[in-house]
């Protein structure tokens, strides 16, 4: 039997992505679309041929929907998410939780109390480049780390902007680059450090005008010593990330030009490419698969939690032009 769910919110570029992971997969089917905007949620339901309906309180009393995926605004995530969580509804939602920390800890303790799963998209973290990435250094490859650089670029500002305008609209994005893009490296790094930074000074800018910040770079601290430095822009000629790890033992680098995952170690003359390792399956079906299991995953809401909070204080520090310590 199929796992229905309803789509609420098309604000967000993945929502499509969303839709077609849950066509991919056998197990689920989205029966109905909802959204704040009535004419945005009727047409994106039209266009994909679904039920559109404008009552989001007649979506969740429905005993036959199971979960839900949030797209909206993620400044509405507190008010759909929690909702939906006090429906009883298993809840999938693309980055980030919240804006603020303390709401997404609320919605994290909400959905534990309601015994309800509640997955946040950190996308990256399946990809195979990230997993070889993190078996190398699980492996001692580099020995103790000492400092990573993790940068995401593309060009949704130049040229012809194909990110969608509203994204560019700090009060329902909640900011640009840095709560967009710049996700993407501060969990990674959390990932690779294994740690939760200890402080925070970030640096943004204006290149395009479009209304938020659309270059950014963090220097983040761990407790051990080591340091992180994580960019984000929408203002590059293209789609590109690379990711530096050093270490005692010796350094690992993917990117920019392509996807490799290089390895050289201490001593060693040469970069050696590494096997791949597989990818993981995407963040919709880890989902799906922990709704089917019954299992709550409390280190995967941490994660989310401790990103808005991060992410928090780099605004903070980017206002102040401070460094921010984190609790």
């Amino acid at each position: 039997m199929s796992i229905k769910l309803a789509l609420l919110g098309a604000w967000h570029v993945h929502a499509i992505h969303h839709l077609q992971d849950s066509t991919a997969n056998p197990e689920t089917e989205v029966v109905v679309v909802w959204d704040p905007d009535t004419a945005r949620g009727a047409a994106f339901a039209e266009q994909h041929g679904l039920v559109f309906e404008p009552d989001l309180a007649l979506i969740l009393a429905r005993a036959d929907i199971e979960a839900v995926i949030v797209d909206t605004a993620t400044r509405d995530h507190p008010e759909v998410i929690g909702a939906a969580i006090a429906a009883g509804k298993h809840v999938f939602t693309e980055k980030l939780l919240a804006i603020r920390a303390s709401d997404a800890k609320a919605l994290a303790d909400a959905a534990e109390r309601a015994g309800v799963v509640l997955h946040v998209s950190l996308q990256r973290m399946i990809e195979a480049p990230i997993q070889t990435v993190k078996q190398l250094i699980d492996a001692g490859s580099v020995g103790r780390i000492t400092a990573t650089r993790i940068r995401y670029a593309h060009h949704g500002a130049v040229g012809t902007p194909w990110i969608p305008k509203h994204f560019f609209n700090v009060a329902e994005a909640g900011g640009g680059a840095l709560i967009d893009l710049g996700a993407h490296p501060i969990y990674l790094g959390m990932l690779f450090h294994d740690a939760q930074p200890q402080s925070i000074r970030s640096v943004i800018a204006h290149v395009a005008n479009v209304g938020v910040e659309d270059n950014v770079a963090s220097l983040l601290t761990y407790p051990d010593g080591a340091i992180s430095v994580a960019e984000a822009s929408f203002v590059a000629g293209f789609f590109a990330f690379s990711i530096e790890i050093t270490g005692t033992r010796g350094t690992i680098s993917v990117g920019p030009t392509d996807q490799r995952v290089m390895l050289r170690r201490a001593g060693a003359a040469e970069w050696v490419e590494q096997e791949t390792a597989s990818a993981l399956p995407s963040t919709f079906d880890q989902f799906i698969a922990a709704v089917q299991a019954g299992q709550r995953d409390g280190v995967h809401l941490r994660t989310a939690v401790n990103l808005t909070r991060v992410i928090e204080a780099a605004y903070r520090s980017s206002e102040t032009g401070q460094t921010v310590v984190l609790d």
